[in-house]
């Protein structure tokens, strides 16, 4: 699980300035959606039909007290993983319970000068679902050639989309998830949301899902760790048991060629080949060099990887003879690349 705040200064100025009105962030998940291919729905603590409108007539009705310059609201990005998703099947109606648990949980995490615990009610807050994301310039595919900017990406990438007063909903106190940790911790309430899905959904969180205390220097190996996992978890789950790539291994892999584009280029080629149900057994070999290791010989590799095409073929379809070696557009040599 990964829950992000978003600092405007740092992550979309624009789109994300909170300031003033919410109406210009509203509009920007309202054209994401739409560029996706999606309609725009927000829902709220215990209402599933809320229009933008009306989200952003609640957050901006909701300042008082607070100056001109202060922040009027907040916005976070609450991103379970692909191996999470498919967990709960994608269910959308989990999702949005989810959501509503984990908004329960960043009002509590407040520390009130008297003591006082915050609940749901006393927060006011709007959030949309997204299906889809698409590839940006940042994406190391984008650097290496394997996808373009504006793309969508593959596998579940649903999301949610928060936005929450900075006021309290009897507009007394301001709360601001970005400062001092004495009022508000941050990684707390993120490493809380992780074990609440655990317990909710009775799931158990990868290594790579879990928050580790050497992300709280924000570095950007943590970053890249975290993502290069949730790659390796969703590769996983394509591929058959005993191709499964070991993430620990892939991350010592990565580190050992400093994050470049060549293990990236690599990565993508074991994702594409996985999707398309070719082998990936010697995946760490391309991985480490950059470099197909040379096909072997003997007639008992060879056998192997019919075998195992042969498998990925029938997996979840009608049974069909088909005759590898007769099959069109596919000779004998490419049943004997390994990766």
């Amino acid at each position: 699980m990964y829950i992000k705040l978003i600092n405007p200064a740092t992550h979309g100025k624009a789109a994300y300035s909170n300031s003033g009105s919410s109406a210009q962030t509203l509009n920007y998940l309202k054209q994401e959606a739409g560029r996706d291919g999606e309609e725009a729905t927000f829902f709220g603590a215990d209402r599933d039909d809320l229009s933008a409108a009306e989200v952003g007539q609640n957050i901006d009705s909701n300042v008082k007290g607070l100056r001109a310059g202060e922040a009027k609201f907040y916005s976070l990005v609450i991103s379970p993983s692909e191996a999470e998703l498919t967990h709960i099947g994608n269910d959308e109606a989990k999702l949005k319970d989810y959501t509503r648990q984990v908004m329960a949980q960043y009002a509590a995490n407040f520390k009130l000068k008297d003591g006082r615990e915050l609940g749901s009610q006393d927060l006011v807050w709007g959030a949309t679902l997204h299906q889809q994301r698409s590839y940006r310039g940042t994406h190391p595919e984008v650097s290496t050639g394997q996808a373009k900017i504006g793309e969508q990406r593959p596998g579940l990438q649903t999301h949610i989309h928060v936005i929450v007063s900075a006021r309290d909903a009897q507009q007394r106190i301001t709360l601001n998830p970005g400062g001092r940790r004495s009022r508000f911790d941050l990684m707390q309430w993120q490493a809380a949301a992780g074990r609440q899905f655990e317990k909710q959904f009775g799931y158990t969180a990868q290594a790579h899902e879990k928050l580790r205390p050497k992300q709280r220097d924000g570095s950007r190996d943590a970053g890249r760790a975290v993502r290069i996992g949730e790659r390796v978890a969703a590769l996983n789950l394509r591929v058959l048991k005993e191709e499964r790539l070991d993430p620990q291994r892939v991350q010592q892999i990565a580190q050992g060629r400093e994050y470049d584009k060549t293990f990236y280029r690599s990565l993508a080629t074991v994702e594409r080949r996985a999707q398309q149900g070719q082998p990936i057994d010697n995946a760490y070999y391309l991985l480490s060099t950059g470099r197909e290791q040379p096909a072997p010989q003997h007639a008992a590799s060879t056998m192997l990887h019919a075998v195992q095409q042969a498998v990925r073929s029938n997996t979840g379809r009608e049974k069909k003879t088909e005759h590898l070696s007769e099959k069109r557009g596919r000779n004998s040599a490419e049943l004997d690349i390994e990766m």
